[in-house]
């Protein structure tokens, strides 16, 4: 099994407030797709294909549960095994 994510205390108040849960942050990063977010972090978001591959190891629930953070494009910045931010981007990072 992975080890959990650490969150910084920026994280977890923006996890708070944003209602997106550090369990959901984590999966979108072991899910989503990644880019470069500068400085050594990356950027993670749920995509289609993404999803695709999700429901092939998790179920049709596990997508169910997780497709209203897709569809509002919640996106998660990791670096160095921990989570720096969460939040809703106002479109998808990728096409």
């Amino acid at each position: 099994m992975k080890q959990a994510y650490g969150l910084t205390r920026h994280a977890r108040e923006r996890s708070t407030g944003r209602a997106i849960p550090p369990m959901i942050a984590e999966m979108i990063i072991d899910f989503g797709q990644a880019c470069d977010a500068g400085d050594g972090a990356r950027k993670y978001m749920l995509t289609k294909d993404s999803m695709r591959e999700l429901r092939r190891v998790g179920g049709r629930e596990i997508v169910k549960a997780l497709d209203p953070y897709r569809s509002r494009n919640a996106y998660v910045v990791a670096e160095g095994g921990r989570i720096v931010t969460v939040a809703f981007a106002s479109r998808s990072l990728f096409k």
